[in-house]
């Protein structure tokens, strides 16, 4: 098989457990890597939080609660950035803001690192989000996801799929490890992963 939308490289994960010599089983590395890799995602609050890019720009909708912010799915790209509103209730999103309309926030979220994306919109220059208590007032049509995967991620991914890598020589939760006899996995994620991973997590709740 092939990584989908994976964290890390075949590469990365063979440099990873020191496979100099490219013995690395490359179906199970690769169906490691790629379990990681959802791991982290439903751990980081998928769909909210997801660290590829989509390749085009697709519509979802919301329902804000404040008329001066909404807080979105991560948005990794302003190509084909769309913000439109409901104004009238009728479902047709008809007004389309323009860029003065509007700021993506974190500030600056593009201005140092290569890995960013930007989850809130705060509405500018007089504009306010329509409130609704039942219908959806909010469209946004983005490229989701981050703009690159952090190195914080990718190495968590590494040490994640290096352990189900492994796995497989422990079916029953037994590993030998030598010096020490037989040593059982410890069924708690690995305090490195959750560390790497803890600035990452989202949680909020999106009205979709």
């Amino acid at each position: 098989m092939t990584i989908t939308n994976g964290y890390a490289t075949l590469d990365q994960f063979r440099e990873h457990i020191g496979d100099t010599a490219t013995v690395a089983v490359a179906a199970v590395a690769e169906r490691a890597i790629t379990a990681a890799s959802r791991a982290i995602d439903k751990h980081c609050g998928y769909p909210r939080r997801r660290f590829w890019l989509d390749d085009t720009a697709t519509a979802k909708v919301y329902r804000p609660d404040d008329p001066y912010e909404a807080w979105v799915h991560d948005i990794g790209s302003t190509s084909g950035l769309v913000i439109a509103t409901d104004t009238t209730g009728d479902g047709s999103y008809a007004t389309t803001w323009t860029a003065a309309d509007y700021q993506l926030e974190p500030l600056d979220a593009d201005g140092g690192d290569a890995a960013y994306a930007w989850w809130r919109i705060v509405a500018v220059n007089g504009e306010t989000f329509p409130i609704s208590r039942y219908r959806t007032t909010l469209q946004v049509t983005a490229r989701w996801g981050w703009a690159a995967v952090p190195d914080d991620v990718n190495q968590a991914c590494l040490i994640k799929a290096a352990a189900l890598y492994e796995r497989r020589n422990s079916p029953d939760g037994i590993h030998a490890v030598d010096g020490f006899g037989a040593v059982r996995i410890s069924r708690h994620g690995d305090p490195d992963v959750v560390e790497l991973l803890g600035p990452y997590r989202r949680m909020d709740v999106v009205g979709i």
